[in-house]
């Protein structure tokens, strides 16, 4: 190359990690090429540029740099060791080369020199940036149908989902296999466990775990509990026509089958578990009434609460209306909760209405329990079925009658409803304990109302509200007005004197009673009850 002794040069420098292994392109021994060419030959060189970015687009830092560069000094040559240092892109290349060259700038490479005088030659220049996609298409392919092999084999590849790490399979070093994280593991088990009993919101337990070391967003949260990968299965995307499947991982699994559909169960509303409301922060244990329990007596909008400090520092609890709303009603919590509690004392049923309690729920129990073990029956026959026909799956792949893919998509969806069943199994609550155990307890909450009420945490007395109360609380002048209670607690507790006039007008033994009043629309929520009474002994 005859260059005039007056020319400048801009030189420029590109390596990837792959490319530096493969090849051996470092940086230095292409910086020393490309100085030693210039004192050769007489050229200036103004500045050099180098940097470590796929060629696979020109949008890189060090090409930015020097195009600033070039627009603003007075250069004749920009010069590189080979085409593809500069791009992996020919449309994209031949772009710029003509963006330099509208500034009158020479745009080439040390080894791969093309004469631009020469119009034949540009069949060189397309040549060379051609080979360098090409080569970069096939090096992205390679790495995809590895990627593709290393999934079909049950491994997984790319960055370790929290609660695991990435790791080396022991059996063969060479290749990757995430590994439990000891800290974390534990964690995302407990997650999907304590979730999986519809006790807790989603966002209550990303805040629980967050301080715990689980930090995920609110979507990524959410994304955790679906991800198969905790359940010991890979997901495979459709490739090269091949269309999507799962596999079985050879990592260890974190949760089982069954709590993971128990999950999506519940995270997609099909469960019989009600969510509660879970308090959001550390003053809730104070206020236990806002939120949509207490209404303001002057607007009728939902109150709130919070704390002051007096002048000598300590701190005393409030329940407030929004004064951003014109509304000024405010009054000490210890006020509303004393209230709260003398009205709970009320609540004392009969001895006659107990009686009549108690024989209802024996009735019912004994109903339930009939409707229960045959669900429970039917449910274990459908299990036992799909369980043969995923036996029989496997007996003809490893006979050979199935290929992989169809046998893959069929042990899916047959193993996803037989989980189903087996969830749905573990929500018929037990029937083989002593009736006597449960009665105990729900009586014992019955005439200690407002005992138990005191004692319980905010989660635990907002559930007891929303279980008891018709309509918000309403309070005024150190006292609430009349208290509308549900129907069954209107019932039970003789408040409307329902109970006590067909006990006292019937004349029956209590064992026909019960029916009569099981009617009257108590009936409705026994088996809601004896489910989370289960749930509340246990």
């Amino acid at each position: 190359m005859m260059l005039n002794k007056e020319k400048t040069a801009v030189l420029y420098a590109r390596v990837s990690t792959t490319e530096q292994k493969d090849n051996g392109y470092s940086l230095p021994q292409q910086k020393d090429l490309l100085y030693d060419y210039c004192e050769r030959n007489n050229i200036t060189v103004l500045g050099y540029f180098e940097e470590d970015y796929t060629g696979t687009t020109l949008d890189r830092p060090k090409i930015k740099l020097l195009k600033e560069f070039v627009s603003q000094n007075e250069v004749d040559l920009v010069l590189f060791h080979k085409w593809d240092r500069f791009s992996r892109k020919t449309l994209q290349g031949l772009v710029e080369i003509e963006k330099f060259q509208s500034l009158g700038v020479e745009v080439n490479s040390l080894i791969e020199r093309i004469d631009f005088n020469i119009p034949q030659q540009q069949i060189m220049l397309l040549m060379y940036l051609g080979l360098g996609e090409v080569e970069n298409t096939v090096r992205s392919q390679r790495t995809k149908n590895g990627i593709i092999g290393a999934l079909k084999e049950g491994r997984h590849v790319n960055k370790a989902p929290i609660g695991y790490i990435n790791a080396r399979d022991p059996e063969n070093t060479d290749k990757p296999l995430i590994a439990p994280c000891p800290d974390k593991a534990p964690l995302i088990k407990r997650i999907f466990e304590e979730y999986a009993t519809g006790l807790y919101s989603q966002e209550s337990l990303r805040k629980k775990y967050h301080k715990l070391g689980i930090k995920r967003s609110k979507s990524q949260f959410s994304n955790l509990l679906s991800n198969v990968i905790y359940k010991g299965i890979i997901k495979i995307p459709e490739h090269n026509g091949e269309p999507s499947m799962t596999v079985i991982a050879l990592h260890k699994p974190l949760i089982s089958e069954t709590l993971f559909h128990k999950v999506q169960k519940v995270k997609n509303g099909k469960s019989n578990v009600r969510l509660n409301t879970k308090t959001k922060s550390i003053h809730d244990s104070k206020l236990p009434l806002r939120g949509g329990i207490l209404q303001c007596r002057q607007c009728g909008r939902n109150m709130t609460g919070s704390r002051s400090k007096s002048r000598n520092g300590d701190y005393h609890y409030y329940y407030h209306c929004n004064s951003r709303k014109g509304c000024n009603e405010r009054f000490r919590v210890n006020l509303a909760h004393d209230a709260l509690l003398a009205e709970f004392e009320n609540l004392k049923p009969c001895k006659a209405v107990l009686r009549l309690f108690k024989e209802i729920l024996i009735d019912e129990y004994e109903k339930l329990r009939k409707h229960f073990k045959n669900d429970m029956k039917q449910l274990t026959k459908k299990l036992a079925e799909y369980e043969a026909k995923l036996d029989s799956l496997t007996m003809k792949y490893v006979e050979g009658d199935l290929d992989k893919e169809i046998y893959n998509r069929l042990k899916t969806k047959l193993s996803d409803e037989a989980n189903d069943l087996k969830t749905e199994i573990e929500f018929i609550p037990s029937t083989d304990k002593n009736i006597e155990r449960y009665l105990e307890f729900g009586l014992s909450l019955l005439t200690n109302l407002n005992e138990f009420y005191f004692q319980a945490n905010a989660v635990v007395k907002r559930k007891i509200l929303g279980s008891i109360l018709s309509e918000n609380l309403v309070f005024e002048t150190n006292k609430y007005r009349t208290i509308k209670f549900t129907e069954a607690i209107n019932l039970i507790f003789n408040y409307n004197k329902g109970l006590q006039e067909v006990v006292n007008k019937k004349g029956d033994p209590i064992s026909k009673v019960s029916y009569s009043v099981a009617g009257t629309g108590f009936k409705r929520t026994q088996k809601h009850y004896f489910q989370k009474l289960h749930q509340s002994v246990n």
